[in-house]
């Protein structure tokens, strides 16, 4: 993806946000590049497993909507400097270091691949 490099989209994550939910786990992302609009998420990958998008929801103040009716048609806008929770439910995260790779679709600039690491 030409012009974002992978330690700007690192960035993006907010570090420390993976959680225990009570029906599942949490992560989240900040939006500090510019005004987007999400077209599609990948499932979440952690530690190399996917998680169905069907159990996937996107939360961004108030609003949630389930991640697989998110697409070019059904766009989600995401503000500049806006949070958005991934919480996907279903099970908890043991403790210790996660592998996360969240793979987002935007108009603007097409597939977003975030890899990172965070600790439980």
């Amino acid at each position: 993806m030409p012009g974002l490099p992978a330690f700007v989209l690192k960035k993006l994550y907010v570090k420390g946000s993976l959680k225990n939910t009570d029906n599942g786990f949490s992560l989240s992302i900040r939006n500090t590049l510019a005004p987007g609009t999400i077209t599609g998420l990948a499932p979440l990958q952690v530690d190399g497993r996917s998680y169905p998008l069907e159990r996937t929801l996107l939360q961004v103040g108030e609003t949630s909507l389930p991640a697989s009716e998110i697409s070019s048609a059904s766009a989600y806008q995401f503000p500049l400097n806006a949070t958005a929770t991934i919480l996907v439910t279903g099970e908890t995260l043991s403790p210790g270091e996660h592998q996360i790779v969240i793979t987002v679709d935007t108009r603007e600039v097409g597939e977003l691949q975030i890899a990172v690491s965070d600790t439980l």
